[in-house]
């Protein structure tokens, strides 16, 4: 997997509207919200980014800056709470796997499809997944407004998700890896796709600065994780992993609706003084990574998976799942291997712990995803995607859009 080249050479286009920007609008009712989703944190962090070159509105749950609007709904986290009452929850589960995710679409679908029709766009940028996409779909039915969309969920599941979120026929496709991209190809052959990394603030996430004392003695392997059961994140993974090295402590950071079920597994596995469960806001976790030894997530089928590589800017190394994303995210800044083995996952582990300097491999590893220049390539390919829909407007003006 190789790394596209960056094209700045758009300024004639960006300067074209003199004082007036494109307007581009992003849509994720969480953002705000929940800030441990790998897709509001990349919302949030894109849409303050593109503020330098376009005028930026994000449709938000929750203020997250001065560039969000929080256009109502009930956001997924809030819906969870709701659908796991044991009243509730036998009736919403026989439609839906995953209830709240459909009351956030469901709630949001009107407020965000009127703001954007009150204040139109020049392109649409969901991130909520088919959600998002089926309000933009609506107003590009009406208006004729491009949409951009990155699928945060890729192949899992055999591909599904991404095969149903064809269907709304993006003007642009985004993907994380050239598997995807194929597998893209294989489905719709005459999809516009094209592969970006997700992105990392190497200011933010560096091995210099503060650490912080997180009570267990070192040294301390860091995961970071939302807690649920039966996620492809199979934390259980990691913690019979660290039973086979005594001398380390276990620190899951993360939340979720199973947190009481992995702190009870914690403790039991590895004892109250060498594992713990802690949750931080966002901007608290380069000081959190930066004061554990090593990061590990055995997860399967990432899509992506930020938490390598901010460990890795933050100057960790990465021990995980051995398979063709996280050779390419990892690279020479871990150790890769079968982590469904404990012995082998756990002699990685301390292979990792004992052996190399990792703070410089790591750093420079994680330099190949930095946002600047991710926002680079999103900028040239909003410029490209608004740029062909007008153009394929004036060419045919009695046919606006295509639902």
């Amino acid at each position: 997997m190789t790394q596209q080249p960056i094209d700045s050479t758009n300024d004639t286009q960006l300067n074209a509207r003199g004082k007036q920007p494109y307007r581009v609008v992003l849509v994720h009712p969480s953002a705000g919200v929940n800030w441990s989703g790998g897709s509001e944190i990349f919302a949030i962090e894109l849409a303050k980014r593109l503020g330098a070159y376009f005028e930026i509105e994000l449709l938000s749950g929750a203020s997250c800056g001065t560039f969000c609007h929080p256009a109502g709904g009930l956001p997924r986290m809030n819906a969870y709470r709701m659908v796991r009452h044991p009243l509730i929850a036998p009736l919403v589960h026989r439609f839906a796997t995953h209830p709240e995710i459909v009351i956030e679409h469901l709630t949001s679908f009107i407020p965000c499809a009127l703001r954007c029709l009150t204040y139109p766009a020049d392109l649409i940028f969901p991130c909520n997944d088919y959600g998002g996409l089926a309000m933009a779909a609506f107003v590009r039915a009406l208006l004729g407004t491009p949409i951009l969309f990155t699928e945060h969920v890729g192949l899992m599941g055999g591909g599904r998700s991404l095969t149903r979120n064809l269907r709304f026929r993006p003007d642009r496709l985004v993907v994380f890896s050239e598997t995807v991209a194929t597998f893209v190809r294989a489905q719709r052959p005459n999809q516009s796709v094209s592969v970006i990394p997700n992105g990392v603030d190497l200011d933010q996430f560096t091995p210099n600065g503060s650490c912080m004392d997180l009570d267990l003695p070192k040294p301390i392997v860091i995961c970071v994780a939302s807690l649920k059961c039966h996620s492809h994140k199979r934390v259980e993974l990691a913690m019979q992993a660290m039973t086979r090295l005594p001398q380390a402590s276990l620190l899951l950071c993360g939340d979720g609706p199973d947190r009481a079920y992995f702190q009870a597994l914690g403790e039991q596995l590895l004892g109250s003084e060498r594992f713990a469960i802690c949750t931080f806001p966002y901007d608290k976790m380069p000081e959190i990574y930066r004061s554990a030894d090593v990061f590990t997530l055995p997860s399967i089928d990432e899509p992506f998976g930020l938490a390598y590589v901010e460990a890795m800017a933050s100057g960790l190394p990465v021990v995980a799942t051995d398979d063709e994303m996280r050779r390419y995210i990892v690279g020479d800044g871990g150790i890769l291997c079968d982590v469904t083995n404990p012995d082998m996952y756990a002699a990685s582990i301390a292979e990792a712990l004992n052996h190399g300097d990792w703070k410089m491999r790591s750093r420079r590893n994680a330099s190949r995803f930095s946002w600047e220049q991710v926002t680079l390539r999103y900028r040239d390919m909003i410029l490209e995607t608004i740029a062909q829909s007008k153009k394929a407007v004036s060419n045919h003006p009695d046919q606006a859009s295509q639902f």
